[in-house]
């Protein structure tokens, strides 16, 4: 049977033009694996890095330019990871950029370019990515105010504060059972000796 993880993220760079959204994809280096296709942007989140860490290091290391917005895109893409034997669930989010700066990319991939949504989901080899990029198309063409909604507060996390150190605080929040336990059996051995 296979197992169910969420160890990678799909990030959707995108920007707003003459009341248009456009995506940033990227091709890949003919010599890469599933060369000459068109993409997204993916990665492995890093043991210790949270998911919005992973999100701005996957452009970063992509293109060298920095995200400026992240949005939820309300979205998982799923699919089967034959290597892993492993159902991978990946939170999908868009981003906009800092600058719009040229990019320079990475050396696995050989050329990048911005599409409208019908030109970018003809681009996409895999269905999860055409329906992402639909989606958020829709969530990003909507006005501002319901579009914020979707905009994530990257004020909240702290670039050094990976995983484990956030551990503690999940597990000092939760009552240990064992002691809820006692402090009812407690209180009813007391209520017993009273009424005898």
């Amino acid at each position: 049977m296979p197992r169910i993880v969420s160890d990678i993220v799909d990030v959707y760079v995108f920007r707003r033009l003459n009341a248009r959204v456009q995506f940033l994809l990227l091709q890949r280096a003919i010599e890469a694996s599933l060369g000459n296709t068109w993409q997204a942007f993916h990665s492995q989140i890093r043991m210790g890095d949270t998911t919005l860490q992973t999100v701005r290091r996957v452009v970063e290391e992509a293109i060298d330019l920095e995200v400026d917005e992240v949005y939820s895109a309300d979205y998982i893409n799923q699919f089967y990871d034959e290597g892993r034997d492993a159902m991978v669930l990946s939170p999908v989010f868009a981003v906009t950029l800092r600058s719009q700066s040229p990019v320079r990319l990475a050396p696995e991939y050989r050329d990048a370019a911005w599409f409208e949504r019908d030109d970018a989901t003809v681009r996409l080899p895999f269905s999860g990515q055409r329906w992402a990029v639909r989606h958020i198309d829709e969530i990003m063409s909507i006005g501002d105010e319901q579009r914020a909604i979707y905009k994530l507060d990257t004020d909240i996390w702290q670039p050094s504060q990976g995983i484990a150190d956030s551990l503690p605080l999940a597990q000092e929040a939760a009552p240990d059972p064992d002691d809820t336990i006692d402090e009812t059996f407690a209180e009813f051995m007391s209520e017993a000796d009273g009424e005898s």
